[in-house]
């Protein structure tokens, strides 16, 4: 499908000075599986060390996680490794002690440097026409059990990093989006000082669009992976973005740079 826009007086490619990104379901996709990695780190443990934590009692707490944290996600309140293990250690209690917690946490740290994570079609490509076009490129990324320290390494191996002058990750910077902090803590990094000159892609209404339209940014919704249907009855999570696009190597010619 062709490229839709709802905004026709885009500022001059000359004025436009950087561009952020969406990470998960805009320039990277999380194959699914997470859970089994994560429970089969765990088993390692629970073997090595003798641990009475049945199979049943691992799996429901791992499989708990998803759902924790998409609702402490959208309340606004930060779930990440240091809550899912408390979680966790609250419902082994009286079953492990202070070095089995620690080698738990340990197994659950390295499992999220081992998850299937694949690039989206046209982001590198996109990325490298936009940087070469001298615009900065930010990285602006609500993250789960999977933190930014871990998402820099698969944003390198994807041949991503390389283009992105500063990332702000939600674990790092404390909150989600669409608060403004986490969204002004990206331009800072890149040294722009009015976000008028600045385009943000991202896939959610609810988070990118509107935290970025209330800071006066220009926004792009990529709908390629994941299209943020409007529920029945009404656009609940967040007016439209300026332009929708399909593809992300639709990106560079729809903001005037040559090459796209």
């Amino acid at each position: 499908m062709p490229l839709l826009s709802t905004f026709d007086d885009l500022t001059p490619v000359g004025e436009w000075r950087a561009v952020t990104f969406d990470l998960w379901n805009t320039l990277l996709v999380s194959v699914p599986g997470a859970v089994e990695i994560r429970l089969d780190a765990w088993r390692q443990v629970v073997d090595e060390r003798g641990l009475d934590l049945p199979a049943d009692l691992l799996r429901s707490v791992v499989e708990l996680f998803p759902a924790r944290f998409e609702d402490e996600w959208r309340a606004g309140r930060q779930y990440g490794t240091p809550q899912a293990l408390a979680d966790a250690f609250r419902a082994f209690a009286g079953r492990i002690g202070p070095d089995d917690e620690e080698a738990l946490a340990e197994a659950f740290e390295a499992a999220s440097y081992r998850l299937e994570v694949d690039a989206v079609d046209g982001g590198a490509v996109a990325l490298a026409a936009l940087a070469g076009a001298g615009l900065r490129i930010g990285l602006v990324s609500d993250t789960s059990l999977a933190g930014g320290r871990h998402l820099r390494g698969y944003l390198e191996d994807h041949g991503l990093l390389d283009h992105i002058g500063h990332c702000s990750f939600s674990d790092e910077v404390g909150v989600y989006k669409p608060e403004s902090a986490i969204f002004q803590d990206c331009l800072a990094g890149l040294g722009v000082d009015d976000a008028a000159g600045v385009v943000h892609v991202g896939d959610l209404r609810r988070t990118d669009v509107a935290g970025a339209r209330a800071l006066g940014m220009t926004t792009v919704r990529f709908r390629g992976v994941v299209e943020d249907d409007v529920p029945e009855g009404g656009d609940v999570d967040g007016s439209e973005a300026h332009h929708v696009i399909d593809r992300l190597d639709e990106l560079p010619e729809l903001l005037g740079v040559a090459g796209g």
